[in-house]
């Protein structure tokens, strides 16, 4: 059995275990409006922000990165004691449900296997803002409250990022220069014989262009199979 016939035998067994109630627009829908509430309720609290503050803005974007990255690469391409969870459903679920040669998801009900479980998006929420409040009592409430807004920002954007990357390479998204292009480092990423050595970076490729695991380079498997530009 070739790549493809393993993959539509793979996402055949996981389409028949999502449950009939699932559906996707409400999971999307209930991610962006517990984030998007959380952000709201962060920058509602700010008070005449000094400019020294206005970086924890920028330090939460280069942490977040970074974060990405790590989990990205560490604990989703590595099975670990760590989220073995993460682990199982990242290597195990996405990567055999979607390859180099598909990304797309079919219907609305492929988005369980896109998107993260809803349950991550009040983890995250909580787990930074305990963060903001060590900050808090060191920088003031303001840097708090502002980092607590951009964590929870920069997750719902990873979520709406890696949605985007699962579109048709033909989509009108795509028009933007460096949109495809991060689409495409993301396919080159689902390459089985490549997921564990490029492109870690979902949102922006710091973090990869620091270690030196960006690609944009297609692999010779890429080249000798003329991939079709929906893939």
């Amino acid at each position: 059995m070739d790549t493809m016939e393993q993959q539509r035998a793979f996402q055949r067994h996981y389409r028949q275990g999502v449950s009939a109630n699932y559906r996707g627009p409400w999971h999307a829908a209930a991610v962006a409006l517990l984030g998007s509430g959380v952000i709201a309720l962060a920058l509602g609290q700010l008070e005449s922000v000094s400019g020294w503050q206005w970086w924890t803005v920028a330090v939460a974007l280069l942490i977040a990165n970074v974060l990405e990255y790590v989990a990205h690469r560490w604990l989703g391409h590595r099975r670990t004691r760590i989220l073995p969870l993460f682990y199982q459903r990242h290597s195990g679920d996405h990567h055999r449900f979607f390859t180099h040669q598909d990304l797309l998801c079919r219907d609305s009900r492929d988005w369980r296997v896109v998107l993260f479980p809803l349950y991550l998006i009040v983890v995250i929420s909580l787990s930074n803002a305990a963060v903001g409040l060590l900050l808090s009592a060191w920088l003031g409430a303001n840097s708090g409250w502002l980092w607590l807004a951009t964590t929870v920002a920069a997750y719902l954007w990873y979520e709406v990022s890696h949605f985007c990357w699962h579109l048709p390479a033909t989509h009108r998204l795509f028009r933007i220069g460096c949109l495809a292009r991060m689409r495409e480092r993301h396919r080159l990423h689902h390459h089985p014989k490549r997921m564990n050595r490029v492109n870690f970076n979902i949102t922006w490729p710091l973090t990869d262009w620091l270690l030196g695991t960006g690609s944009l380079t297609p692999s010779q498997d890429d080249v000798d199979g003329g991939l079709s530009q929906q893939r």
